[in-house]
């Protein structure tokens, strides 16, 4: 029926989803676990490994820090894709993806977040309006995160969120789909690319009737703006993806200035970039913007970013 694929790094972890599949799944299943407590395999590598492995039509990636909350879900699961049209289902995702680089929580001035989650945060809960905290000490705070802007059980979505998601095996017989080790190195971007990948081919839903809770928080470090740098790129002649209408053609142009903006300000923050790598990203990205009324005051900033440095910068307050 299912085959479940966890890159495993973390004993304890392992046990406790293994146990929580057991015991809520509902259905047939078989475990694929790829050891990568030495770090091995990138996790590309790692779910390549184990889609040879599998031996079911439907084929879960599934981090080990998480817990499924619905009983039955494998049956939920095989349901939806009874739907002939479906080629992956994650749990999180985002009906627009950018042609700037970006997570798949961009700007939801555009950009629809589909969520349905428990959450752990150790270092600070996100700003999202969509988090309701349901347990809170100085160490730890969960939140019951459900945004759902359609009120569909089923919504598609240009990205997924890698926590969990499944696929149909024949994708990566029939269309050749697999997890890109010739670009990426490291443990980011593979949800995003892998959903890129089968938005050509089907589609990419995210559903709200199988609840997961994670125990853990996203990092973001140098290999996550690299990676998600080589992920714009790489999909440059494909993106934007967009899974809602979008009418007002220079309001989403002023988006994709505000994503890129925000992607630089933090490359700024990080501190792993100096202002000549900040200046070549602006210096790929921007021309790809058509200029706008809406968006002028943000080009006009990212230009003084890209010749001044992100400090100096600012200067563009002054210019008229």
């Amino acid at each position: 029926m299912i085959s479940i694929i966890i890159c495993s790094a973390n004993a304890t972890y392992y046990a406790q989803v293994s146990a929580s599949i057991a015991q809520t799944i509902g259905v047939e299943y078989e475990l694929i676990q790829i050891e990568n407590s030495a770090n091995t395999y990138s996790i590309f590598e790692a779910y390549n490994l184990g889609v040879l492995q599998a031996k079911y039509s439907i084929v879960c990636f599934a981090h080990e820090d998480i817990l499924f909350h619905t009983p039955n879900w494998g049956a939920h699961l095989i349901t939806h894709f009874n739907d002939e049209t479906i080629g992956l289902i994650g749990v999180i995702g985002a009906t627009v993806f950018p042609q700037c680089p970006s997570a798949w929580w961009s700007s939801t001035l555009i950009n629809d977040h589909l969520v349905n989650n428990i959450q752990h945060w150790t270092d600070g809960v996100s700003k999202q309006p969509y988090h309701t905290i349901i347990s809170q000490t100085k160490q730890l705070t969960i939140t019951r995160d459900y945004n759902n802007p359609t009120n569909n059980n089923v919504v598609d979505a240009a990205v997924v969120d890698g926590l969990f998601f499944a696929i149909r095996k024949q994708l990566f017989n029939e269309h050749k789909i697999r997890f890109d080790t010739d670009n990426f190195k490291s443990f980011h971007c593979y949800d995003s690319d892998i959903a890129l990948q089968v938005n050509q081919h089907m589609r990419v839903v995210v559903v709200f009737d199988i609840l997961v809770e994670h125990l853990q928080q996203g990092t973001i470090n140098k290999a996550w703006y690299d990676s998600v740098l080589i992920l714009a790129k790489k999909w440059n002649n494909t993106l934007p993806i967009l899974k809602k209408e979008v009418t007002n053609t220079e309001q989403y142009n002023y988006y994709e200035t505000e994503v890129l903006k925000t992607f630089v300000y933090w490359m700024q923050g990080s501190g792993y970039y100096n202002s000549k790598e900040i200046a070549n990203v602006i210096a790929y990205f921007l021309p790809l913007i058509p200029l706008n009324k809406l968006n002028r005051k943000n080009k006009k900033e990212l230009y003084c970013i890209q010749l001044l440095g992100p400090k100096l910068g600012r200067i563009h307050k002054l210019i008229p």
